[in-house]
């Protein structure tokens, strides 16, 4: 990350004028973007590496339904940013068509720690996203081979119970109620532990399946805050409805403390406010030290 870094969410000018309003952003659930891939491309890679580990079948079955397992068991939620604030796709797709604007923040501040303020590296991560399968298998072939290396030795000692298939394994590790234990038959009863270690081990893809997305996407240069939460009610989740679903999301306020995390808004091609209309609203609610610029993109109308 280079210093000073600022990275863009792009919007509707309402939502634009929204988060700046109240300083609160909101952390969308990542099960509803519109990619279907979305947090599911980590674990169909890692189910690759490994069955050419050398790790017998049936113990590759298990540590792959487990790892694909995570995106139906564990909800992202998230805040999408990009390292580009003018750009023509973005403002397509995610701009307003070109009528919205795209605010800047300091990526610096997002990893901060502002206390108890819903704001800051206690409540969040702040991921780059790595486009592509060749990127992710580079980082995840180490991860493959020492899950080999730790357990290849015990030989088949786990495998799918009987007349579960692979699709009834994964919506039972849906539900958080579940007993793994139920799913996985063990060889025998000194091999149960094993697969608590195994469990054990797999942990850290948990929480990097939402930090990877198809090649098709590279152009967005996408950085995200994020927050993982396992899919039951909890206080911090709230929800709206658009036309067509009802959906959670998480809050984040950005306290006085943070307030200097806002660093610029650019306005869209087809934005038409008058820019220092939008200075004088920076200055009405706490903001005056923010920039304000228009696209650079002049041919788009």
């Amino acid at each position: 990350m280079k210093a000073d870094q600022l990275l863009y969410h792009y919007c509707s000018t309402q939502t634009g004028l929204a988060i700046l309003q109240s300083r609160t952003l909101r952390l969308s659930a990542l099960s509803a973007a519109n990619d279907s891939m979305e947090g599911r491309v980590l674990g169909r890679v890692f189910a690759q590496l490994l069955s050419k580990t050398g790790l017998p079948p049936d113990v590759v079955d298990v540590a792959s339904v487990i790892v694909e397992g995570y995106p139906d068991s564990t909800e992202g939620f998230a805040f999408c940013l990009s390292e580009k604030g003018d750009t023509l796709s973005q403002w397509r797709a995610y701009g307003a068509n070109g009528a919205g604007i795209s605010i800047g923040f300091s990526a610096e501040f997002f990893g901060k720690n502002f206390g108890q303020v819903n704001f800051g590296a206690q409540f969040f991560e702040l991921k780059k996203i790595e486009y592509g399968e060749d990127e992710l298998r580079r980082w995840l072939q180490p991860f493959a081979d020492e899950v080999a290396e730790k357990f290849a030795k015990y030989g088949s000692f786990v495998r799918l119970g009987d007349r579960i298939t692979r699709g009834q394994a994964l919506s039972a590790l849906a539900d958080s109620t579940t007993d793994v234990q139920g799913i996985f038959k063990s060889a025998n009863s000194d091999t149960a532990d094993i697969l608590s270690q195994l469990l054990k081990s797999l942990a850290p893809l948990h929480f990097r399946i939402y930090e990877t997305k198809p090649l098709s996407f590279n152009e967005e240069c996408e950085w995200r805050l994020v927050r993982y939460r396992h899919r039951v009610s909890l206080p911090e989740v709230e929800y709206f409805a658009d036309e067509n679903a009802i959906k959670p999301f998480i809050s984040c306020l950005i306290a006085d403390p943070a307030r200097e995390a806002i660093r610029e808004v650019v306005l869209g091609p087809k934005h038409s406010s008058n820019p220092n209309w939008v200075r004088g609203f920076l200055a009405s609610v706490g903001l005056p030290h923010v920039m304000v610029k228009h696209s650079a993109i002049e041919s788009y109308r």
